[in-house]
């Protein structure tokens, strides 16, 4: 395996028929790349040369209707939980697979998980469920259960009706404007970006994730139980997940944490490329890898 990505495709319990992305070494252990609401595996291609992939496998996941992970069974909700059950097939597949292929003691390493914002959430209540499998976690604009907000629950159910409504499209021209600071003169670029990523999204997909999102039966995860290293990385403009949220999610997890504000807004790789490397460089090191 070489620094190019090798497209992959895993079926889970569930029937999703999982499209990742692997790079790096085979015998390395494990980083799993988590997208967030809308995005995909590409998310991380920026970040994705500053990874030690001479030393780990990294592996980009597309979450079902989104990449190319293709909505299974659009009668049946998606839900967080069921994420987190799909990672949570693959990384046992991979790590078992790993276990048959090679010898080196890497090849049974916990792993190292990175999601931005519906990632992060994957990640923190896989890391509450499995916590001796991780051995870190970095959280871009860090997310958490707001089932119990009635705001935030009006907005995500309205946000779920306007992409039915009116299309995915919809979704992507606003997340055009709410993913990057208010009033800040955000390169072009940047903003189309995450217009072009939202709108290759399945749309009932989308929908289906921002009611899963809010759905009462989406509950944040024993934080206590997780105690690896945690790196916060918050983009200092960020209307969706404030550096504040990480401030104060980063007690109640059992292990070391570090909050890094970096510039611009809910898109730290694509707004503060180089402060996102060096917030998960700092990972890195505080766990040797």
């Amino acid at each position: 395996m070489t620094s190019k990505p090798t497209c992959c495709q895993f079926t889970t319990t569930s029937g999703t028929k999982l499209h990742y992305n692997l790079s790096g070494t085979e015998e390395g252990s494990l980083i799993i790349l988590l997208h967030g609401l809308g995005g995909s595996s590409e998310t991380f291609t920026p970040l994705l040369p500053y990874l030690p992939l001479s030393t780990h496998t990294v592996v980009a996941v597309d979450f079902e209707g989104f990449g190319e992970t293709p909505l299974e069974e659009p009668a049946t909700p998606l839900s967080i939980q069921r994420y987190v059950a799909d990672l949570d097939d693959l990384i046992t597949s991979l790590q078992n697979t790993r276990r048959t292929k090679t010898t080196t003691s890497s090849s049974t390493k916990p792993v190292i998980i990175i999601g931005h914002s519906l990632g992060s959430i994957v990640a923190l209540q896989y890391a509450a469920r499995e916590p001796r499998n991780v051995v870190g976690l970095g959280l871009l604009g860090v997310g958490r259960s707001a089932s119990h907000i009635p705001a935030v629950r009006d907005r995500m159910l309205a946000l779920a009706k306007l992409v039915r409504t009116q299309g995915i499209e919809a979704a992507a021209e606003l997340a055009m404007q709410t993913n990057f600071p208010p009033g800040k003169d955000t390169l072009a670029v940047e903003r189309e970006e995450v217009r072009r990523a939202v709108a290759k999204s399945n749309p009932e997909a989308y929908a289906q994730v921002c009611e899963a999102m809010v759905d009462q039966k989406h509950q944040d995860p024993d934080y206590s139980a997780i105690s690896c290293p945690v790196v916060f990385v918050s983009g200092r403009g960020d209307t969706i997940s404030p550096p504040l949220r990480a401030k104060e999610l980063a007690p109640l997890l059992r292990g070391d944490s570090d909050i890094f504000v970096v510039e611009g807004g809910h898109q730290p790789v694509l707004s503060d490329l180089e402060g996102t490397r060096r917030a998960i460089d700092g990972l890195f090191n505080r766990i040797g890898a």
